[in-house]
């Protein structure tokens, strides 16, 4: 009796895999697309009217782009991914015209080509195998010590009014324990109010000569009992806080020495490679038409 009940779904299967095959397909199909789907879109971080913007296509606009606005991009990366968007929505409106300005992005599109494949080159090839010795960081570091001192810092909060009186009532206030930063974002003239006052860390030796005797005499959270008078008006100090002055020590000095000595030996094998391609190669300029050149570039 069990042997008969295992063979009734094996038959079953066996009459109807026609219809059974039918039903199937569409399903198989459909998952199918799904995955093709999910794997093309696995690194889509935007999409703009279908046209897919991937994380690659971020990050190669970063690479591209100066130190500040990488630095930019990775405290709000948001502002990244919505500049892009903004460029890909006027290269979509851009394509309309593509044949009218074919021929001036072609010279274009070599020089760019030309400048970031012999960049790769010098990146990946002509540098790969540059090696900086221990010993001659070490050397660096022992012959420029001044290089590498940091000198004493203040971090200094002011409140900046037009008038003594009123910088006296202010001091007043501040004595009986009301917010400086409160204050400063309320009254003070200075564009440092809309940080509360903050001027940031700033190297003593760039103040004032008065400024920076005075700030020496105070700790860390005290307000200087002295209004100070400049042409903007009268100061109002709190010192915040206070670096000592040093020197780097060695292994906090290695990453950007080695960086420096890097950049000096791949200088000198571009400059070795161009010296030995000039003197092997065949090379005319002619300078009868650097008048052209020179009415172009105005």
């Amino acid at each position: 009796m069990r042997i008969k009940f295992l063979k009734k779904p094996f038959s079953f299967l066996k009459k109807h895999r026609k219809k059974l095959l039918i039903l199937l397909i569409p399903i198989i199909i459909i998952l199918i697309s799904h995955f093709f789907i999910a794997f093309r879109n696995r690194n889509v971080i935007a999409v703009v009217d279908g046209y897919r913007i991937t994380l690659e296509d971020i990050l190669v606009e970063l690479e591209m782009s100066p130190e500040f606005y990488k630095e930019s991009a990775s405290e709000n990366p948001e502002a990244a991914i919505e500049a892009y968007i903004d460029q890909i929505i006027i290269y979509r409106k851009a394509k309309r015209y593509k044949n009218r300005y074919k021929r001036n992005m072609a010279a274009k599109m070599e020089n760019f080509y030309i400048k970031t494949l012999s960049k790769e080159f010098v990146e990946n090839e002509l540098v790969k195998n540059i090696k900086i010795e221990d010993a001659a960081i070490a050397e660096y570091y022992n012959s420029n010590l001044e290089d590498f001192i940091i000198p004493e810092k203040v971090r200094i909060f002011e409140i900046v009014v037009s008038d003594r009186q009123k910088a006296e009532e202010i001091l007043k206030r501040l004595s009986f324990g009301e917010s400086f930063e409160a204050i400063a974002l309320k009254e003070s003239i200075s564009e440092s109010r809309i940080k509360g006052g903050d001027l940031g860390w700033i190297d003593t030796r760039k103040l004032e000569s008065e400024i920076s005797s005075m700030v020496t005499r105070i700790s860390p959270g005290d307000i200087l009992a002295n209004i100070v008078r400049t042409e903007l008006g009268y100061h109002i100090i709190r010192l915040a806080g206070r670096t000592e002055r040093r020197i780097l020590s060695l292994s906090e000095a290695t990453p950007s020495i080695k960086n420096m000595l890097v950049s000096i030996e791949k200088k000198r094998e571009i400059d070795n490679l161009i010296l030995k391609q000039r003197e092997k190669g065949k090379i005319k300029i002619f300078k009868e038409k650097m008048i052209l050149l020179k009415e172009g570039a105005k």
